[in-house]
């Protein structure tokens, strides 16, 4: 049989074909898995640059990232987290309302585990709460997210919720909500960040039960950057006890220092501002 060279270059070719076919894929496929990075697989959504610029605008308190798995760094389209594995809960959230996020009432979705956390880290159920004595309570709450139903999805997920007394949930740390939401419709730019700490037992042996939840409010007009931030901006910081018996409790009882927290909890608030500015908004009781 004759050579045929047409038919021969067409083999060659498709052979360097597949090869990149394969080179890639396997590129592609492959997942890291050891101690610096995790196993993160198909389920996770790409982070979304924007969003961290939006809801870190003020810094990130704990240095959260990939590579710690009890201070691992989620960016979402509602919020930026940090999250311990250990404790099955965040160590804190940091988000912005305006008032365009808010709206009225939604249909309330089903809580829901995170699927965009590592594949290796405890997964947290809805269920896991049940029978505890604690309400699954949100740290960005629903209502801030009532204008969006996709947003207010996110807000059901189980790494935005702590174990909370029903008597915080339902009244002082409700209250205060609705007091920031009333400052966000009012057509100003709402920056928060919540978190827990301490340690009131576990649920299941997967989750901490915290034994304080606390959150700072900068308040600014609407359109607003971190340039405008001055020492007149309005700064609000709570830090509540996870405990029963506080349900005719006002949330200005817990006012506090942004310090305050920081020395409760080790974290860096609002570093991205000057030092100076820092001193004076940090120290600040807020509202009386």
């Amino acid at each position: 049989m004759k050579s045929n060279p047409k038919f021969y270059a067409r083999f060659v070719l498709c052979l360097l074909v597949l090869g990149l076919l394969f080179t890639g894929g396997c590129s592609f496929i492959s997942e890291r898995t050891d101690s610096g990075n995790f196993n993160r697989g198909a389920e996770q959504p790409a982070i979304r640059p924007e969003a961290g610029a939006v809801h870190l605008l003020l810094g990130n308190p704990s240095n959260a990232n990939s590579d710690n798995r009890d201070n691992y760094l989620l960016i979402k389209k509602t919020f930026a987290i940090s999250y311990n594995n250990n404790r099955g809960t965040a160590n804190w959230i940091s988000w912005k309302t305006s008032k365009a996020d808010l709206g009225e009432s939604i249909e309330r979705p089903e809580f829901r585990p995170d699927l965009s956390l590592p594949r290796n880290f405890v997964r947290i159920n809805a269920t896991d709460y049940s029978g505890s004595g604690y309400q699954r309570g949100h740290l960005v709450p629903s209502a801030d997210r009532f204008g969006d139903p996709e947003a207010n999805l996110e807000t059901f997920m189980m790494t935005n919720i702590v174990p909370q007394t029903g008597d915080l949930n339902q009244y002082p740390w409700a209250k205060f909500e609705n007091y920031v939401r009333y400052n966000a419709r009012r057509i100003s730019d709402v920056y928060q960040i919540a978190g827990v700490y301490g340690n009131n037992g576990r649920i299941r042996n997967k989750v901490t039960v915290p034994a304080n939840c606390w959150k700072i409010v900068l308040i600014l007009p609407a359109g607003s950057g971190i340039t405008d931030i001055n020492e007149n901006t309005r700064i609000l910081a709570v830090d509540m006890p996870n405990t029963k018996g506080i349900a005719k409790n006002r949330w200005q009882q817990y006012q506090t220092t942004v310090r305050a927290i920081e020395q409760k909890t080790g974290y860096n608030f609002l570093s991205r501002l000057p030092e100076g500015l820092q001193e004076i908004l940090e120290n600040r009781a807020g509202d009386k």
